[in-house]
């Protein structure tokens, strides 16, 4: 939430947090680049729940909010609708990004 500048109350369960997560956005393209870093953020967790169950590996909460960066940028790449934006103003202002 500090890498998105948003104040946010985490509910108790997954579903609460997205629907928190998708009603308060108004823009439409917002909504959509608020989606795409939410896959991401349950992709990375998934992966990395994977890695320390099944791999026997660590990782730290910093290298999974860098994980999410990086594929929440590809992701939004990908999408057509997107302007394209480097990853140091994706890294720096992803509200930024997200609004063009």
């Amino acid at each position: 939430m500090n890498w998105l500048q948003v104040n946010f109350i985490t509910p108790p369960n997954l579903i609460l947090i997205f629907m928190c997560w998708s009603s308060e956005i108004c823009s439409k393209k917002m909504r959509k680049g608020a989606w795409i870093i939410w896959h991401a953020v349950i992709w990375v967790v998934w992966k990395t729940r994977n890695d320390i169950i099944f791999n026997n590996k660590m990782c730290a909460v910093d290298d999974m909010v860098e994980q999410n960066k990086t594929l929440a940028w590809h992701w939004n790449l990908n999408r057509s609708s997107l302007v394209s934006c480097v990853f140091y103003e994706w890294c720096c202002n992803p509200n930024e990004c997200l609004n063009r």
